[in-house]
Order: C-alpha cells, then sequence, then structure tokens
C-alpha cells in the first residue's frame, strides 16, 4: 500500500529542499515562527513538528535564546536518505560524489569480507537472484542499475550487522548517484561489472573473505576511475 502523503511530510520536503539550495543560507536565523507559518502555510504546531524534524536531519540547530539557526552543510546528515536525496536533487557534483566514493571505498570492501564469513544460503540466494536479473536485463540501464543494487542490499544484509543494515537504504542511495554519474553505454563495461559482481558473489558463497574484499575494492575503484575520466572529458 503506498503511504498517503500528509502536509507535513510535504512542508517537511519542501523546507528542507530550501535549506539545502540556500534559500536560507548557513549560519543565519531562520524568520521568525509567524513569518515561517505564512510562507508555508501551516499551523504553528506543525511547524514546530517540520523543525524537529530537520533539527534531527541536521540541517537545523535550535539555540535557546538565539533562535533556529542553518547549519553548515558539512554537518547535515547525509546517511539520512531524505538529506542525501535532496542534494543529489540539485544537479551533479562531482566533489560530492567523490566524497560519496570515498566512504563506499571504506566500508563496502568491509562488507564484502563479513559477508563472506557470514552469508546464510537465503542471503546467498538473494544476492544470485539479483545477479541473474542484472544479467537479464542488460539492456535496459534502469533495471540494470535496480538489480545492481538489490544485490548489493542483499550482500549488506549478509554482513549480519544491524548497523549496516541500517545504513543499508543510504548506501543504495549512494550507488543509485554515482551509477547515474557514471553510466556507459558500453557493453564491454557491462560486461566487466556482472563479471566482477558474479566473481564476488562466488568468493561470498566459497566463505573466502580475503578474495571478497579485494574483489570489491577492485570494483569500487573501476567506479572512482570512470567518474574521473567523465568529469575530465567535461572539462
Amino acid at each position: 500500500m503506498t503511504k498517503k502523503i500528509t502536509k507535513l511530510d510535504r512542508t517537511i520536503e519542501q523546507f528542507g529542499n530550501d535549506i539545502i539550495q540556500g534559500v536560507y543560507p548557513k549560519g543565519t536565523l531562520l524568520p521568525p515562527e509567524t513569518d515561517l507559518c505564512k510562507v508555508y502555510d501551516i499551523s504553528r504546531a506543525t511547524l514546530r513538528e517540520v523543525i524537529k524534524v530537520l533539527s534531527a536531519k541536521k540541517l537545523i540547530d535550535t539555540q535557546s535564546k538565539k533562535g533556529i539557526l542553518v547549519n553548515p552543510r558539512e554537518e547535515w546528515n547525509y546517511l539520512d536518505t531524505d538529506v542525501l536525496n535532496w542534494v543529489l536533487a540539485t544537479g551533479e557534483n562531482y566533489d560530492f560524489i567523490q566524497t560519496l566514493l570515498e566512504m563506499r571505498q571504506v566500508v563496502e570492501p568491509a562488507i564484502a569480507e563479513w559477508a563472506a564469513l557470514r552469508a546464510t544460503a537465503a542471503d546467498l540466494a538473494e544476492m544470485e537472484a539479483a545477479l541473474i536479473d542484472m544479467a537479464g536485463q542488460y539492456e535496459d540501464k534502469q533495471r540494470f542499475n535496480l538489480a545492481d543494487i538489490r544485490f548489493h542490499k542483499a550482500l549488506n544484509a549478509s554482513a549480519h550487522n544491524y548497523v549496516i543494515k541500517q545504513l543499508g537504504e543510504a548506501i543504495g542511495a549512494l550507488q543509485q548517484v554515482v551509477f547515474d554519474a557514471t553510466y556507459l553505454q558500453d557493453d564491454a563495461v557491462k560486461e566487466i561489472t556482472i563479471k566482477q559482481h558474479r566473481e564476488l558473489f562466488d568468493a561470498v558463497r566459497m566463505k573466502n573473505p580475503r578474495v571478497a574484499k579485494k574483489i570489491s575494492a577492485s570494483m569500487i575503484e573501476g567506479v572512482v576511475e570512470r567518474l574521473a575520466d567523465k568529469r575530465q572529458g567535461e572539462k
């Protein structure tokens, strides 16, 4: 069942986007409650709920006696999928994407290593199903990408680390934007991608953590290189 979008949801998204797009510059105080209620056509009670949510996302900081300050972007919670998607929706930002890739370079090889040690038969079945879909959706960019993300979500789950599991949606969002930024309509690249995923699956299935970690690191390094090539080509 599709979740009903409430006025509170819409206001959180609009207000959050306004902060990220610089309508309210970093370090500045937000306007008084009465003004914000008029801007977003909401009650004070609703505004206070919005403020709570945006504070939790680290977009703003409520300070007693001072008011509500807009946080600098370095303090935003990028592991919150709303924040991540709002930032990414502003357009391609190679420096930001590079930062995301650096995080993946640290986290994902470790996830692969743990998955090789802990994956269950059910985990392997999920990974294999996604891998089969990747090969079968070879010509459809969006479906190919979704299958790729499913593979990595299954890999994340296979690590059986509840903190990593909570990061799953954020990691999936990172993979989506990096995919969009580095995608090449090139059969050779797709073949390499599928081959690498198959090798990673085999390493996890054979319970070889060293090889799984090495393959994962190599996969991300390839993405880093493609991003650098694309950036260079657009200069």
